[in-house]
């Protein structure tokens, strides 16, 4: 398959989930700035879900630079990656309008692991494809990946525990996921400058 087909279907999903995500924050009733910043909450959950979307686009983008070809393990692993990330604008929504209940929070964080989870599938599968591509084995060497997604599992079962009591803290978890990569990423550069 064309990569460059492929590129154009998974900008195309992600345009089409980042609209919906904003059309949740509501413009309000009545001329009011007290209404239109009543509204903070879910501009919150839009903006820390904008941010796992676009980090992790960027991710996926500098994979697909290096990649010459998709076949249909990649293709099913691309549409897994989409699957659950369609999920996110509802997810997004219900943390937005309902950030003290544990139970939304907790939504939050498993479709967000999820997401990260066929994320790897995506990865292993395309990487597997184009194991003959001297550019993936570079991008290979300075991912992380293994450390990234312990990092994550480990984020999401303290985060978890933490929901019970600091409900919020789980619409942090697009942070701390940006975070953890750049500093595995890092810590790996520097490992192979070593």
């Amino acid at each position: 398959m064309n990569k460059s087909r492929v590129e154009a279907f998974i900008d195309a999903i992600i345009a089409i989930v980042l609209t919906v995500l904003i059309l949740e924050i509501k413009v309000p009733d009545e001329p009011s700035l007290k209404m239109f910043f009543s509204e903070w909450r879910m501009a919150f959950s839009y903006l820390m879900t904008f941010i796992l979307v676009m980090f992790s686009w960027y991710v996926q983008h500098g994979m697909f630079l290096a990649i010459k070809r998709v076949k249909l393990g990649g293709f099913i692993g691309v549409c897994v990656w989409l699957f659950v990330l369609s999920f996110l604008p509802v997810t997004t929504a219900f943390v937005g309008r309902f950030p003290s209940y544990w139970g939304a929070e907790l939504v939050y964080l498993m479709v967000a692991l999820l997401w990260l989870l066929s994320a790897q599938l995506m990865s292993f599968l395309i990487i597997r494809e184009n194991r003959d591509v001297s550019e993936m084995k570079e991008f290979i060497k300075r991912q992380a990946g293994s450390v990234m997604l312990t990092s994550n599992i480990i984020w999401t079962v303290v985060a978890t525990a933490l929901i019970f009591v600091i409900p919020e803290i789980g619409m942090l978890t697009p942070i701390v996921t940006v975070i953890i990569q750049i500093i595995s990423n890092r810590h790996r550069s520097r490992q192979l400058s070593a």
